[in-house]
């Protein structure tokens, strides 16, 4: 199987079109860092509607002419889509930096027909597929959608992008895209191409082969005690920005594994920068800064397995095989299966209370309604199959006890309010 991801980047001012036209004509640091000895700056194919395939600032004007339209005032006037497959897939075809490679051409002619089949036909106004760096497979598509607004035509990058997220069904714009572009390749370039995790759209990845490697050779090397070797491997390997901070969410989803298996039903997941009990405010407050802030402990630990693979919905098939490779133990793997439901039940949890928190005079929302919806039976069943909860009584889960020890708090006070009427 070969992955299909996407990156992503709003661009909302001339400056950044400018910009970004100096990184693909190799004028900026970056871009003069990122060739290959042997390689020509700038080699590789592209496409723009101005003359000079590499002038996105004179490709936007001239895209303004073309279809008459005006833009919204503070409103995105841009989409940079970083459009990658696996570099397996092109180099199935021939050399990954050779621009008669038919996989390089199908792939820079398809990421621009998959951004106009939902940003609208003439939405693209620059592509560019880089063959003089070390990497490759990767399709710089710029979009710029028009919509009809009052009669006439707007660029509106928003509105395209909530088209596409209804369509997808999926709850984020940037999780759409997702969705769509792998879909997309699966249909045009290869059926083997299937959707990569979301680690592309954040602009996190995975620890890289290299570096893995890296540590765990010189961990290996040690003659001294495992950790003391672990932490000089660590302290001794170069790591970018980008692998540093994949190892660190690595090494706390082991720490949440090693606590679950401690704690057993009683694991509790990392508490947020804000506490539950500390929570106010009215009817007029924004729920969502302070669920954000009770639960950010536990969405992190969430959104990091996700990331790696093993995300909630990655184990619904008891099988327990996705994460083998970083998670070599079945041990590992079901207990973090666990932590992961935990956690997003957690999150359902807090999403409901401090909606209800702040809006009591109207229906209670129940957290098995609040996203992820799933994660609650998912709870039940990785403990039942770890042997912490028997399979025909069930006892009641550490949340279920929250609910009720709400429940019963609610009672009280109600029975308060009706003595003191």
């Amino acid at each position: 199987m070969f992955k299909a991801a996407i990156r992503v980047n709003k661009f909302s001012t001339i400056a950044q079109l400018r910009g970004a036209s100096l990184h693909a004509q190799r004028h900026d640091e970056t871009g003069k860092s990122r060739v290959r000895e042997d390689a020509e700056p700038g080699f590789g194919l592209a496409w723009s509607k101005a003359e000079n395939d590499r002038d996105y600032l004179a490709a936007f004007k001239a895209h303004k002419t073309e279809l008459g339209a005006s833009e919204r005032k503070n409103a995105p006037i841009a989409l940079q889509a970083i459009c990658v497959v696996s570099p397996e897939w092109v180099e199935k075809a021939g050399n990954l930096h050779d621009p008669d490679n038919p996989h390089n051409h199908q792939l820079f002619d398809q990421a621009k027909a998959w951004a106009e089949s939902w940003g609208g036909e003439g939405s693209v106004i620059a592509t560019r597929l880089d063959l003089d760096e070390k990497g490759g497979a990767v399709v710089d598509v710029l979009i710029s959608p028009v919509r009809e607004s009052r009669g006439k035509p707007v660029i509106s990058t928003n509105k395209a992008l909530r088209e596409l997220k209804e369509t997808t069904g999926e709850r984020n714009e940037y999780s759409a895209l997702q969705t769509s572009w792998a879909d997309w390749c699966g249909q045009h370039l290869d059926r083997d191409i299937v959707r990569g995790t979301r680690k592309e759209i954040t602009q996190r990845q995975h620890l890289s082969p290299e570096t893995y490697g890296a540590v765990m050779d010189k961990a290996r090397e040690s003659v001294r005690a495992p950790s003391q070797g672990l932490w000089e491997a660590i302290r001794d390997t170069d790591l970018s920005e980008r692998d540093t901070e994949a190892l660190r969410d690595f090494l706390m989803l082991k720490g949440e594994i090693a606590h679950h298996k401690a704690q057993g039903r009683s694991y509790e997941p990392p508490e947020g920068a804000l506490a539950l009990h500390r929570v106010g405010g009215d009817v007029h407050t924004d729920p969502w800064p302070l669920i954000n802030a009770v639960r950010s402990g536990a969405e992190r630990v969430y959104e990091a397995a996700h990331r790696f693979g093993t995300g909630l919905r990655a184990n619904m098939d008891d099988r327990y095989e996705t994460g083998r490779d970083l998670f070599p133990s079945l041990s590992d793997r079901m207990h973090l299966a666990a932590v992961v439901a935990k956690c997003g039940a957690f999150m359902a949890k807090i999403e409901a209370s401090v909606k209800n928190v702040l809006r009591p005079d109207v229906p209670q929302i129940e957290e098995r309604t609040c996203w992820p919806q799933e994660a609650g039976a998912e709870v039940e069943r990785h403990e039942r199959n770890l042997g912490l909860t028997a399979p025909a009584v069930r006892e009641e889960t550490s949340i279920e006890r929250d609910i009720d020890e709400t429940d019963r708090a609610d009672a009280e006070r109600d029975r308060g309010h009706s003595h003191g009427r």
